[in-house]
């Protein structure tokens, strides 16, 4: 594919582990094509080569981009067209995001947002793309012109909904008990920096319990109008000295017997629209079943065979479902996923994915049959 024929698209941040992961797996996607990379004061006119790499993997090769900055936001949006961006990927802090991302968004640019802050505004889409697409409708009633802001979830909310909807939409829950583990770099950078160097780590996520229970509810409308059809959540977060992976153990109570079979069955048989469009982050499989016990520093990979995402972008787009006990109407399982691919920057890659395919951004170079085919 030449760069002719992929859509350009800006990131905004430069250092943070999800920002890098979009560097990452931006650079050899046939579809996108970084062309600009926005970031503190701390890193404005640094090459993006010579900043600090903080991910595991070798850092890619990447194009020739200087760090350009957010102070002067006239000037990012008159640069921001001069290089024809029309997709700003945006892992900046809630703190500035909140202002920054819908001025961008009415400046014309269609924004995808990390930032938790937009994910209760009912006129912003909260979307997990192999969850919930259809929420992408609301695109159309935003005031934004050409552009559009779409705000994707809680890292730990991604790898649950995606278990979770399957059974839900089949089977009558009661009850729903979440327990999550989860990693260092889910807090950050500088919290993984801190767990390398051996300092204490505070096991508490202030306001995670709550975040996750909220972004659940809206994601898979869990508090029914009918107040029999209920669900009563409950959710303890805790962080784990782990620098990559979140885990969770999830216990859920039906109005009916279920089986093995059945439960296994609704996770198999589970097809997306990203799957069915054969969206290039995509992995032929949401689930990948675990024989013995769950290892999130391990299985975090799943997704693929390879554990290269800059070139394999399905690697570390499945989660892990294994250790699952059912016993008449209750049913235990535990999951893992990688939190800054799948949670994060992959799942940010697939929503532009399905937003080119379902023509809701225009490549104004290629036809999306170009880009398919």
């Amino acid at each position: 594919m030449k760069d002719l024929g992929r859509v350009n698209c800006a990131i905004l941040g430069s250092r943070g582990l999800v920002a890098q992961r979009y560097i990452q797996r931006l650079v050899n996607h046939n579809w996108f094509l970084p062309v600009m990379v926005i970031g503190s004061q701390s890193t404005v006119g640094k090459k993006i080569n010579d900043l600090p790499w903080f991910l595991d993997e070798k850092r890619p090769l990447l194009p020739e981009i200087i760090v350009e900055s957010l102070d002067d936001i006239d000037l990012l949006i008159q640069n921001l067209r001069q290089k024809n961006v029309q997709i700003i990927f945006s892992a900046i802090p809630d703190s500035v995001a909140n202002s920054i991302e819908y001025r961008l968004a009415m400046a014309g640019f269609n924004v995808i947002s990390h930032a938790s802050v937009h994910r209760l505004n009912d006129n912003i889409p909260l979307i997990i793309p192999d969850v919930n697409p259809e929420e992408l409708k609301l695109i159309h009633s935003q005031n934004f012109k050409s552009g559009s802001l779409t705000s994707c979830s809680n890292c730990m909310v991604i790898p649950l909904s995606l278990a979770l909807k399957p059974l839900l939409s089949e089977i009558n829950c009661t009850s729903l008990k979440i327990n999550t583990e989860q990693s260092l770099s889910g807090g950050g950078r500088k919290l993984l920096t801190s767990g390398r160097k051996g300092r204490k780590i505070e096991s508490s996520i202030p306001g995670e319990d709550e975040s996750i229970i909220n972004e659940l509810n809206r994601i898979l409308c869990l508090e029914l109008d009918n107040e029999k059809s209920k669900i009563d959540v409950e959710v303890y977060c805790s962080r784990v000295s782990r620098d990559y992976g979140h885990s969770a153990e999830i216990e859920m109570i039906f109005d009916e017997e279920v089986s093995a079979h059945k439960i296994i069955n609704l996770w198999s048989k589970y097809s997306t629209k990203t799957q069915k469009l054969q969206l290039p982050s995509a992995p032929a499989k949401s689930f990948v079943f675990i024989d013995g016990k769950i290892n999130a520093s391990l299985h975090r990979w799943v997704g693929s065979d390879s554990k290269k995402p800059s070139t394999d972008l399905c690697s570390a787009m499945s989660i892990a479902i294994g250790e699952v006990e059912i016993t008449s109407n209750r049913l235990r399982f535990k999951l893992a996923s990688e939190n800054t691919i799948k949670g994060a920057a992959g799942s940010g890659v697939l929503l532009a994915e399905l937003l080119l395919a379902d023509g809701i951004i225009h490549d104004r170079n290629t036809s999306l049959n170009e880009l398919l085919f």
